[in-house]
Order: C-alpha cells, then sequence, then structure tokens
C-alpha cells in the first residue's frame, strides 16, 4: 500500500483471532506533511511497515535490512501510532525528521504479547546524493513504547539534528532494548520490569556528528528478579 497525500488522518483497523492462521501485512509508503496514522493489528505474525520513502525497497528491517537511511523523503509533523495485541508481530516505523525546527515527528507503539519485534528510525542525514542532502534537518523525533509480554525486542535509532525523544516501557522476561540516540539533545526514559527471566539494555546518546556539543539525559528503572542478574550497558558522548 502506497499512500501520497498531504493534510490527512488514517486509521488501519485488522483483527484477527490468535487461533487464526491467516496473518496480514501493511506497507506504507508516505510522502508529505500533517500525517495522523493508526494501524491496530490482532492477531500473530503480522507486520506493519510505515516509511517516509518513496521507495520501499530501502525501507526493511526488523531484519529484512537493506535499509538506507539517507533516503527519507521530507515530512514535518507527522504521528504514526501502532496497536498490536498478539504472538511474533514485527512493527517497523522509519520517519523522515522534518525540514525545520519547529516541527515534530512521533511515533506511539503500543504491544501485548510475546515474542514481537519493535523497531524504530529517525533520520535524515545531511550527506548523501539524495534530493533533500542540503536541507536543514531539524525539530522533535520522539518515540513512546508501551511492551507487555516475555522475548520482545525494541530498537530505536534516531539520526539526526534537533532534540531524540524515547520513552521505552517494558514488562515482562528475557526482553531486549536496543536505544541509539544522535541530536543536539538527547532524552531516554526507560522503565523495564521483569519477574524472572534476564533482560537487556543497551543506551548509547552522542551529539550530532556535525554539531558535536550535545545535552544528554536518560532515566533508567529497572526491577530485575532474575538470579543471575540483567543487563545494562550506558554511553553517553
Amino acid at each position: 500500500m502506497t499512500i501520497d497525500w498531504v493534510a490527512k488522518a488514517l486509521i488501519v483497523l485488522l483483527l484477527f483471532k490468535p487461533t487464526s492462521s491467516w496473518a496480514n501485512e501493511i506497507y506504507i509508503n508516505q510522502v508529505g506533511d500533517d500525517l495522523v496514522l493508526e494501524v491496530v493489528q490482532d492477531g500473530a505474525n503480522n507486520y506493519f511497515q510505515y516509511c517516509t520513502n518513496g521507495n520501499d525497497s530501502n525501507c526493511k528491517d526488523v531484519d529484512g535490512n537493506a535499509h538506507n537511511q539517507a533516503d527519507g523523503v521530507a515530512s514535518d509533523d507527522t504521528t504514526v501510532k501502532s496497536n498490536t495485541v498478539g504472538d511474533d508481530n514485527k512493527v517497523v516505523v522509519a520517519h523522515a525528521t522534518g525540514q525545520n525546527n519547529t516541527n515534530e515527528n512521533i511515533t506511539n507503539i503500543d504491544i501485548l504479547g510475546d515474542r514481537n519485534n519493535a523497531q524504530v528510525l529517525f533520520s535524515n542525514h545531511s550527506y548523501g546524493s539524495h534530493n533533500y542532502s542540503n536541507q536543514p534537518w531539524g525539530g522533535t523525533k520522539e518515540s513512546n513504547i508501551d511492551i507487555d509480554g516475555d522475548d520482545n525486542i525494541v530498537k530505536v535509532r534516531s539520526n539526526s539534528y534537533g532534540e531524540a525523544e524515547s520513552n521505552i516501557k517494558v514488562t515482562g522476561d528475557d526482553n531486549d532494548v536496543r536505544l541509539f540516540q544522535r541530536s543536539m539533545n538527547n532524552v531516554a526514559n526507560i522503565d523495564v520490569t521483569n519477574v524472572a527471566g534476564p533482560n537487556t539494555i543497551n543506551v548509547e546518546q552522542l551529539g550530532s556528528s556535525y554539531q558535536d556539543t550535545a545535552t544528554n539525559s536518560y532515566s533508567l528503572t529497572q526491577y530485575c528478579n532474575n538470579v543471575n542478574g540483567c543487563t545494562v550497558n550506558v554511553t553517553q558522548n
């Protein structure tokens, strides 16, 4: 599915019983500003991919690879909401970061279930051969992720100017949270609770590679009940 509208609101609702053998795949390529998109999936083995990109061959992962982060199309003030209930689902949201310092691109992901993968990418490097390589990227890149279940993987990568904020809450065992932020102002709030199995958290916050002075802050709360402990790695530069 390809969406090429401006100033729009779109809701996609797909419900499948968990016992059904059917699964659905949703692919949305977005060009333009002011999008509010909500996708609801209920069931197992579903896939949702959103890209601000005119060519979905460059917009894959988790972990279908082939994600060229320099090919984003300019897009201001976009909100993408994904609500998933079920197991073994994948959600991938890839934003362009906008052309001005007042825009906001926001991702909200809620998942209830086990063995799910959620990935958020905010990118627009100010180099490369694409049409937007010389534009002044900025604004706020915000991700809000709430997962309740076991064996889930969360990946958030924000690589651009402006500000990056990530709010991640995970409840369950054997979950893996990986956060990378590179911007002028990085903010991370992470809350992880487990019952028995291990959890792994990796946080890396860096200044923009073109504006190296950055403000980094994070709040990390972890309740670890695993006898072998849980893993936390934090890097700031």
